[in-house]
């Protein structure tokens, strides 16, 4: 697999993951804590930095609930994972983040239930 097609996977599953932060319309501390020790295991080959993508992910997740089109921006994200590691990975992450607060909220589940069937098929 070529280097640009790895990094775009590599967002895509950033996206994704973020977005479940997002999705109970609160970021706490312990989902801020989570991404950003997952973000520096990330290898990272795109020409803007880690830091800076992180907060233009940040907007469009935000951007995507308030337009209601938060299932358009999942499918988008998530048909953008290729290889089936990385779909796993996918799945492993989402569910780790949602409950990282402790508690998953109807939002993080519908979230989770749609990638869980984009991802599958």
């Amino acid at each position: 697999m070529g280097r640009c097609q790895d990094q775009q996977q590599r967002e895509a599953l950033f996206d994704l993951v973020l977005f479940l932060t997002v999705a109970d319309g609160v970021i706490t501390e312990q989902e801020t804590e989570f991404m950003r020790n997952w973000l520096d295991t990330i290898k990272w080959s795109a020409e803007v930095f880690k830091e800076e993508y992180y907060n233009t992910a940040l907007i469009k997740c935000y951007a995507a609930i308030k337009t209601n089109s938060t299932d358009d921006y999942l499918t988008h994200r998530a048909k953008l994972l290729i290889d089936a590691d990385m779909k796993q990975q996918a799945m492993k992450l989402v569910r780790e983040v949602a409950i990282a607060d402790g508690k998953l909220d109807d939002a993080e589940q519908q979230a989770i239930n749609l990638l869980s069937e984009v991802l599958e098929k």
